[in-house]
């Protein structure tokens, strides 16, 4: 750890949060799980909301298989290989499996696998189910949407304690996957705000995304045109209060400027430094 200039102190909070960031970044969503902090009384965030309006009219992607690669600060860290695909006229799937690699496994083992069905019509989730295999556990997430609530169970593998289901009411909830099909689907103009509620994990969080603008950046040395858009997060507790992260402090991405509207990069600033994923394959079926 003193290689990389993180103090021992520190260590199991590095652990932790490296954990969570790739059990998020696998669906292409940055949403790290972090400490969050001092929650604010007032509910009149819901009014921001902007998700009542529907689904934008942008073309919808085509089934195609995307490969990320994960770090902190430049290092990679971690790889993701996602399917999204559409089985019935109805529904689109997603299928992701992610590991963490090289020097940052040796520091945290964790294996990823996610598959979520979402409705292809409205652009909400269905249900997702994800498997996270770290040393020493095994942790299991089934999570079903309802217009109104959304039912998490997180079963930890070993476990004293029996699961308890985690019940949160609230309307338009999206997953991961869900909230970057229905962000795509907007016109994206520059100094666009969309705001929606997002369950990542086993939690509801509120995003916020800003349309920067356009602009070219390199992505495994081919310039590509992107948009760029700029993130904020702050998570919800039961009483639908909102708090601030401790340590996630901003985040950005860049989405291909084209008919497939895909995360090329995507960035983080927290405690450490800043964590990313960038694509490094696409495969469009």
């Amino acid at each position: 750890m003193a290689s990389v200039g993180i103090k021992m102190g520190h260590r199991r909070k590095f652990e932790y949060f490296g954990e969570r960031m790739l059990v998020c970044l696998f669906a292409i969503l940055l949403l790290p799980l972090a400490q969050l902090v001092r929650a604010e009384e007032s509910l009149d965030w819901t009014r921001s909301i902007t998700t009542g309006k529907g689904p934008g009219q942008f073309v919808q992607p085509p089934s195609m298989r995307l490969i990320y690669g994960f770090g902190w600060s430049g290092i990679q860290a971690a790889t993701c290989d996602v399917h999204f695909y559409s089985p019935a006229e109805d529904k689109f799937e997603v299928e992701a499996t992610g590991a963490t690699s090289g020097f940052a496994r040796t520091l945290f083992r964790l294996d990823v696998y996610h598959r979520a069905t979402e409705s292809k019509t409205t652009l909400t989730p269905i249900h997702f189910y994800q498997e996270e295999k770290y040393r020493s556990e095994i942790v299991k997430t089934n999570v079903d949407f309802k217009p109104d609530q959304v039912t998490g169970l997180r079963e930890k593998i070993p476990s004293d304690h029996p699961p308890k289901p985690n019940i949160f009411k609230f309307n338009s909830v999206f997953d991961m996957t869900t909230a970057l099909l229905w962000v795509r689907s907007q016109p994206l103009a520059e100094g666009e705000t969309e705001s929606l509620v997002v369950w990542a994990s086993n939690a509801p969080y509120l995003a916020t995304v800003k349309v920067v603008g356009r602009e070219t950046i390199k992505i495994n040395g081919q310039k590509q045109k992107a948009i760029k858009l700029d993130l904020k997060l702050k998570g919800i507790d039961k009483k639908l209060r909102l708090k601030e992260h401790s340590l996630f402090k901003s985040g950005r991405g860049w989405l291909s400027d084209d008919n497939n509207r895909v995360p090329l990069r995507i960035e983080a600033n927290i405690f450490i430094g800043y964590v990313f994923a960038q694509l490094e394959s696409l495969s469009v079926e």
